[in-house]
């Protein structure tokens, strides 16, 4: 009796499953011709414009996320990281769809960006499907209460600068896109579940680089007719974002990862190498030094006669590079000026010694700013205090908000409680990628957490002397300590055993 009354549960279970899932679908054909309808309507009206294939690309991603919401973790982080507001003022990712440049403008007033649109998308696809199928599983992991704490200050930042008076349009352009580190947490957390999918992720990552450098190279010849005579191609934190391609190339060497993604990277290095260097930032240089520090040591602990094998090679070649270039010019030069710029300052170059000198300045305000308000800070949305005037960079509209010094600029903006925090995220997830690592079982797993977690060390030494809370880092930075997040849960599950010999 009791084996049939489970039998008709099952059966009932089952049936209900089925029926939720047809409406699932129903839903997401219906969700998928209401917007080719729209589009093939408009591009009735319209006529032949280039931005209806934009849309069309863009709906078929949203229809994407609505069928798997782990389609938009790829899509988010490819998208987001190959498109640069100089190489690609076009493209609009990134950019609000108030962007007048963007190939997906809609209206002035509509100041939310695709990358926005998207991450919306993923967490309401996401919780519907937990929703519909009565199964709603929510990792959290070690980041998720330091993450949640950081975020609170940042909203009491936000709440604190309004409610005194702050500029409430301003505020939103300083502060937005740090609430992407909180959701890519979660997202990543909980639907990056399986080795493949971390695999699948990284492969985005590398194409999304690559596609970056290329548009450089494109950028040097067609833009700038091969004169290199710019401060930078690219975005401030751009070329951060590629010392992590630089970084994964030699970890997955260290870690004898798979072939493929050891004999693809060296073809799709060169072009954003070009690119890398043409973006001239000391700032990048430096944090791939201290990245390429750390290896070693990893390396020392991984295997030592491979470390006494090339640590002497390598630091004779390092000097005898210094050495050449520490006078010269030219791209081949430009690591060597940046070292040169810490050490010997007073040998720098005119452009380096006047941009060390605003933030020399800037430093001054700052914290002035901070002892004016310690506990509270300004607030999102005010000026910071200026008692030494600045040189007019009035061409960048937040001159008088945002700082070079991005650590210290949270604590101007969120008080002590928001610098705190975010030192104890940031620890976290350094203590927390250093443990994953020493656990992972080498190959590719291995080289990746490596990379995430050099990627989180290379960020916030960078933060530390230029403005990086802008949407792609922060994108890129939730994404990383996500994956350090679920990497022990993920290593945890049994994995199919490889045959030996062909059947």
């Amino acid at each position: 009796m009791l084996d049939i009354l489970l039998s008709e549960i099952h059966i009932r279970n089952s049936a209900q499953q089925k029926s939720r899932n047809t409406w699932f679908l129903a839903a997401w054909i219906f969700f998928v011709l209401s917007f080719s309808g729209v589009v093939a309507l408009l591009g009735v009206r319209r006529g032949p414009d280039p931005s209806l294939i934009a849309w069309l690309l863009f709906l078929i991603g949203a229809a994407a996320i609505v069928y798997e919401p782990r389609y938009g973790i790829y899509l988010v982080l490819s998208l987001g990281l190959m498109g640069d507001s100089v190489l690609m003022p076009w493209f609009p990712f990134v950019s609000n769809m108030s962007s007048a440049e963007s190939i997906l403008y809609l209206s002035d007033s509509i100041i939310i960006s695709p990358m926005e649109f998207y991450i919306g998308l993923i967490l309401i696809a996401w919780i519907g499907k937990g929703v519909v199928r009565r199964n709603f599983p929510f990792y959290k992991g070690p980041l998720f209460w330091p993450a949640l704490l950081f975020t609170l200050f940042i909203l009491f930042g936000f709440v604190y600068g309004l409610g005194t008076g702050g500029d409430f349009r301003i505020a939103i352009w300083e502060g937005r896109y740090i609430f992407y580190i909180p959701l890519m947490i979660i997202l990543v957390s909980n639907l990056i579940t399986t080795r493949e999918h971390i695999n699948n992720l990284i492969w985005f990552l590398i194409a999304a680089l690559f596609i970056e450098g290329i548009s450089g190279i494109f950028y040097f010849i067609f833009t700038l007719n091969l004169d290199l005579n710019v401060q930078s191609i690219t975005e401030h934190a751009a070329a951060i974002h590629m010392n992590t391609l630089f970084v994964l190339f030699l970890a997955l060497w260290l870690y004898k990862g798979s072939l493929l993604k050891r004999f693809m990277l060296p073809l799709m290095l060169p072009p954003v190498l070009f690119t890398y260097i043409a973006t001239q930032r000391r700032a990048a240089f430096l944090t791939l030094a201290v990245a390429l520090a750390v290896m070693m040591i990893v390396l020392f602990i991984e295997n030592r006669r491979l470390f006494w094998f090339i640590l002497p090679p390598l630091a004779i070649g390092g000097v005898l590079y210094i050495g050449v270039f520490w006078n010269a010019g030219g791209a081949l030069g430009l690591p060597v000026q940046a070292i040169k710029a810490i050490l010997v300052p007073s040998q720098a170059s005119g452009e380096d010694v006047s941009s060390d000198l605003y933030r020399i300045l800037e430093n001054i305000n700052t914290s002035f700013t901070i002892h004016s308000a310690p506990l509270t800070g300004v607030g999102f949305g005010h000026k910071f205090y200026m008692i030494v005037p600045l040189p007019d960079i009035s061409f960048f509209e937040f001159w008088e908000y945002i700082t070079h010094n991005s650590i210290l600029w949270i604590w101007m903006k969120a008080g002590v409680g928001g610098f705190l925090s975010m030192l104890f995220l940031v620890g976290s997830a350094i203590a927390l990628g250093g443990q994953v690592l020493l656990r992972m079982p080498g190959g590719d797993i291995s080289a990746i957490a490596l990379t995430m977690l050099l990627y989180i060390v290379m960020h916030f030494l960078y933060a530390y002397v230029d403005m990086s809370w802008d949407p792609q880092s922060m994108l890129y930075v939730g994404l990383a300590m996500g994956i350090l997040n679920k990497l022990d849960p993920i290593i945890a599950q049994p994995t199919k055993m490889q045959p030996k010999r062909w059947a």
